[in-house]
C-alpha cells in the first residue's frame, strides 16, 4: 500500500521534471538558436559573396588594364613593318645587288634603335641575300643563327625549319615564349613576332621582333603593384604565348580543361578550381588582335579567414548546443547543477590562443567582431585601390585610349570622373630637382586639385601622376573665355611656397571637348612644351603656341656632324672624336633648337658611341647596362651632355689603348711602300698611317716633310710616269692602262695625265710614235 502510494507520488514528479525539461530546452533554443541562425543563414553567405564579388571585379579590371597596355605596345609592333616600308631610303629589293645597298640597309635599320622600350631587338631578314639586319646595326648571316653565341639560336625551333617557314611566310605569326641563346652565349626567354614585308606570297623580307618575357612580366606589375596573380596570354587560336610568372599547374590537364572551357564562354570573372585550389578566373579577349587574356588569382587571405571563422563558429555553436542540452537534461533529472563548470570547460577548450579567458557569449561576440573586422579590412583595401584606378583611367584618357565619351563614361563614371565644358586643356607639372618628402608633394598637389575645382564654376580639373617620377598631369575642362592661364600661374606660386620648388609647367592648347581626341591632342602638345622646358629651361611656364619654329638647316648640319663622328671612330682618331662631340653639344644647346631634335641628336650620338664601344667590348655585360641606362630614361640637357662626354671618354681610352705604338718612318721606307703599292686602286694615306702606327693627320704632316710633296701628288706622279711607259711600249687601250696604274675610271686617269704631262694620253702616244 505504501509502495503503491510512493509510486503514485513519483509519477507527478516525473511528469513535472519532463515538462520542465521541455520548457527549458525550448526557451534555450529560442534564445540561442534564433540570433545564431540568422547569422548563419544571412550574414555569412552575404558577407562571403560580397567579398568574392569585389575580388572578382578588381581582378577583371586588372586583366583589362593589362590587355589595354599590351594592345598599346603591340600596336607599335604591328605598325613597324609599314613604317619601314614608308622609309624611302630602306630599299630591300636593292640589297641582293651589291654590298653598298646592304650597308645602307644596315644603317637605316639602326635608326630604329632605342625607339621603344617594349621591343628587345628587331631583325630584318632579306630572303634573296640570306642576311638579317638588326636595329643595333649588326648584320647576321643565316648560318649565324645556327651557331650558339654568334646569332640568335632558337633551342626549340630547328635552324632548317626556321628559315623554311620564314621563306614561305605570307601572314603575321607570333611564336610563344621560348628559350633563345643571344649573341654572347647568354640565354633569354622571349616571344617573337614574325611579320612579312609586305604581306603576301611575294614578300622580299620578314621582320622578326623579339620581346623579352621579363618585359611583359614587368608591364603586368606596373599596372598594379599589389596584384599577385598570374596572367596567361593566348593567341586567337588558343595557343599559349606567355605567362607573367611560372606556376606549377600550367601543364596540368585541369588547367587545359579550364582554358578550353573559357574559350566557349563570354568574357567575365568566376571562381574555378584547379588541382584542388580555388582561383578567381578572369577572361577577356582583345578586339585588336583576338588574343585571350586569362588571369588566375588565388582567393585572398581575407576570404579564407572568413571561411575558417565561419566553420569554426558553426562547430563551436553545435558543440555548445549539444553540451548544454546534455547538461540541462542531467541537471533536471538528477537535480545536479554543473552547468557553469561545463560552460567554463567548453569555453576554455575553444579559447583563442593569446587571448584572455572568455565566456561563451564573449567568444561568440569575439567571432562576430572578427568577421566584421575582416569585412571592413577588405572594404578598405578596395577603397585604397580606387585612386589608382582613377589615375589609370585619366592617363588612358590623355593617352588617346578612348574613341568616344560614351566608352569613357562606361569606365570613368563609376569613379566620379566627369568631363564637362566646351574646351579641354592639358598641362604637365614637373618637379624635377625636388628632394623633399614625396607624400608632402602628393598632398600639396591634391589640395591644388580641390582648389581648382572650387575656384570657378567654369573650370573642372583633375591632377594625377605621370609615368615619370615627380611629374603630374592636369586635365582641365572649361569654357572658351575661362582664365585657365591665370589659375595655373597662381597654382605654380602656391606650390613653390608649399614644397619649396616651382614646378615647370608645359601647357597644351585648348582643344574641343566634343571627343576624347581633344584631350589627347592637348596632352601631346603639353608634353612637347614640358620637354622643351626640361631641356632648355629659360622659364618655368611655357605654352605650346610659344614654341619657336625649328631651323630646317640644323638637320643637315647635325647629320654632317654625326657622319664626321662615325668617320673619326672608324679611323681611331680620339682627338677628332672629342672635337666633333663638343661641336655636337654646342649645336644641341643652340637657341631655338626644338626638344625633339635635341633628343634625336642625343640618341644618334650615343648609338654611334656605343657601337664604337662594342668593337672593343663585344661581350661586356656592363656595356649592356650602360645601353639601358643612357637610352631608356628621360634626362635634362646637362645630364645628356655628361653621358655623352663620359661615353666618349671611355671610347677614346679604349682607342688609345688599342692603337699600336708609333714607329719612325724613314724616307726610304715611305718611298719603298709607295713604289710597291701606289698602283693599287684602294691604296690610301690611311693605309700608310696604319702601317706605321701613326694618326692620319700626324702622318700626313710627316709624309710631306719627308718626301717634299703631299701624298696625293706623289701617288699621281708615280702613276702617270708608269702610264707614260706603258703608252710608249704597248698598244693597250686607255681603260686597260688606267686600271693597271690604279685608276678605277678612265676619265679620272685622263684628267690626272693632262694635269702632269700637259697633254692627253692619246696625244702623248701619237707624239711618241
Amino acid at each position: 500500500m505504501n509502495s503503491q502510494s510512493m509510486k503514485g507520488g513519483d509519477e507527478p514528479l516525473n511528469k513535472t521534471k519532463a515538462t520542465m525539461l521541455m520548457q527549458f530546452l525550448v526557451s534555450y533554443l529560442l534564445v540561442f538558436l534564433l540570433p545564431v541562425a540568422s547569422i548563419l543563414l544571412y550574414y555569412y553567405p552575404n558577407s562571403t559573396q560580397a567579398a568574392k564579388e569585389k575580388e572578382m571585379a578588381w581582378n577583371s579590371h586588372m586583366t583589362e588594364q593589362f590587355m589595354n597596355a599590351m594592345d598599346i605596345f603591340t600596336r607599335y609592333v604591328y605598325d613597324l613593318p609599314y613604317e619601314l616600308m614608308r622609309n624611302r631610303d630602306l630599299k630591300i629589293y636593292l640589297a641582293p645587288h651589291d654590298d653598298y645597298h646592304r650597308y645602307i640597309l644596315a644603317n637605316e635599320m639602326r635608326k630604329y634603335n632605342a625607339t621603344d622600350g617594349f621591343i628587345y631587338n628587331t631583325l630584318l631578314y632579306v630572303k634573296e641575300v640570306d642576311y638579317l639586319f638588326s636595329k643595333t646595326g649588326n648584320v647576321y648571316t643565316v648560318d649565324d643563327f645556327n651557331r650558339r653565341g654568334v646569332g640568335y639560336y632558337y633551342e626549340s625551333w630547328p635552324h632548317g625549319r626556321m628559315f623554311e617557314e620564314l621563306d614561305r611566310l605570307d601572314a603575321p605569326l607570333v611564336r610563344g615564349v621560348e628559350a633563345v641563346v643571344v649573341p654572347g652565349n647568354n640565354r633569354a626567354r622571349m616571344m617573337t613576332f614574325l611579320l612579312p614585308m609586305p604581306s603576301g606570297e611575294q614578300s622580299p623580307g620578314v621582320l622578326l621582333i623579339q620581346v623579352l618575357e621579363s618585359t611583359i612580366s614587368r608591364l603586368a606589375h606596373t599596372v598594379s603593384d599589389s596584384y599577385n596573380g598570374t596572367i596567361f596570354i593566348l593567341d586567337e587560336r588558343g595557343q599559349p604565348l606567355v605567362s607573367t610568372q611560372t606556376v606549377g599547374y600550367e601543364a596540368s590537364p585541369a588547367f587545359d580543361q579550364l582554358i578550353a572551357g573559357l574559350a566557349e564562354q563570354p568574357p567575365g570573372a568566376a571562381i574555378h578550381q584547379v588541382e584542388g585550389k580555388d582561383y578567381i578566373v578572369s577572361h577577356t579577349v582583345s578586339e585588336r588582335n583576338g588574343w585571350q587574356y586569362v588571369s588566375l588569382l588565388p582567393l585572398t587571405e581575407s576570404l579564407q579567414t572568413i571561411r575558417s571563422i565561419q566553420w569554426n563558429s558553426v562547430l563551436i555553436f553545435l558543440l555548445i548546443l549539444l553540451v548544454e542540452i546534455v547538461v540541462i537534461y542531467i541537471s533536471l533529472r538528477y537535480n545536479y547543477h554543473p552547468i557553469k563548470r561545463l560552460v567554463q570547460a567548453a569555453t576554455e577548450l575553444f579559447q583563442h590562443r593569446g587571448l584572455p579567458a572568455m565566456s561563451e557569449v564573449e567568444t561568440i561576440r569575439y567571432t562576430l567582431d572578427q568577421l566584421s573586422s575582416d569585412n571592413s579590412r577588405l572594404d578598405e583595401e578596395v577603397r585604397r585601390h580606387q585612386p589608382i584606378v582613377r589615375d589609370s583611367l585619366l592617363f588612358d584618357l590623355a593617352s588617346g585610349r578612348f574613341e568616344s565619351w560614351e566608352a569613357y563614361q562606361r569606365q570613368g563614371g563609376a569613379h566620379a570622373i566627369a568631363i564637362a565644358g566646351a574646351r579641354v586643356t592639358a598641362a604637365i607639372l614637373s618637379f624635377a630637382g625636388y628632394r623633399g618628402d614625396e607624400e608632402a608633394l602628393r598632398v600639396a598637389v591634391q589640395q591644388e586639385e580641390a582648389r581648382l575645382d572650387g575656384a570657378s564654376d567654369e573650370i573642372a580639373g583633375y591632377l594625377f601622376p605621370s609615368v615619370y617620377p615627380q611629374e603630374y598631369i592636369l586635365l582641365a575642362t572649361h569654357e572658351p573665355n575661362a582664365s585657365l592661364d591665370e589659375q595655373l600661374g597662381a597654382m605654380q606660386a602656391r606650390l613653390e611656397t608649399a614644397v619649396g620648388v616651382a614646378p615647370a609647367i608645359g601647357i597644351g592648347q585648348a582643344e574641343s571637348s566634343e571627343t576624347p581626341a581633344g584631350a589627347h591632342h592637348s596632352y601631346l602638345q603639353a608634353l612637347r612644351a614640358a620637354e622643351q622646358l626640361r631641356l632648355c629651361r629659360q622659364s618655368t611656364l611655357l605654352r605650346f603656341a610659344e614654341l619657336a619654329e625649328p631651323n630646317s638647316g640644323s638637320v643637315a648640319y647635325s647629320a654632317e656632324l654625326l657622319q664626321s663622328l662615325e668617320m673619326a671612330i672608324l679611323k681611331n682618331e680620339a682627338g677628332m672624336v672629342q672635337a666633333v662631340l663638343e661641336r655636337l653639344l654646342v649645336h644641341m644647346r643652340g637657341e631655338g633648337m626644338p626638344s625633339y631634335r635635341i633628343r634625336s641628336v642625343y640618341a644618334n650620338t650615343v648609338s654611334i658611341l656605343l657601337s664604337g664601344l662594342q668593337r672593343f667590348r663585344r661581350d661586356d655585360v656592363r656595356l649592356l647596362r650602360l645601353t639601358d641606362a643612357v637610352l631608356l630614361h628621360s634626362y635634362t640637357l646637362e645630364q645628356m651632355a655628361d653621358i655623352m662626354r663620359d661615353t666618349a671618354d671611355k671610347l677614346c681610352d679604349l682607342m688609345q689603348a688599342a692603337k699600336p705604338e708609333a714607329r719612325a718612318a724613314s724616307s726610304e721606307e715611305i718611298l719603298a711602300m709607295l713604289e710597291s703599292q701606289a698602283f693599287e686602286a684602294d691604296f690610301s694615306l690611311q693605309t700608310m698611317a696604319d702601317h706605321f702606327g701613326m694618326s692620319l693627320s700626324g702622318f700626313s704632316y710627316h709624309f710631306k716633310k719627308t718626301v717634299g710633296h703631299n701624298f696625293k701628288e706623289s701617288v699621281e706622279r708615280l702613276r702617270i710616269h708608269k702610264s707614260m711607259q706603258l703608252l710608249r711600249e704597248s698598244d693597250a687601250p686607255l681603260a686597260s692602262i688606267a686600271e693597271q696604274v690604279g685608276y678605277t675610271n678612265t676619265s679620272s686617269f685622263i684628267r690626272a695625265f693632262k694635269k702632269i704631262a700637259g697633254a692627253t694620253p692619246g696625244h702623248y702616244r701619237d707624239t711618241q710614235k
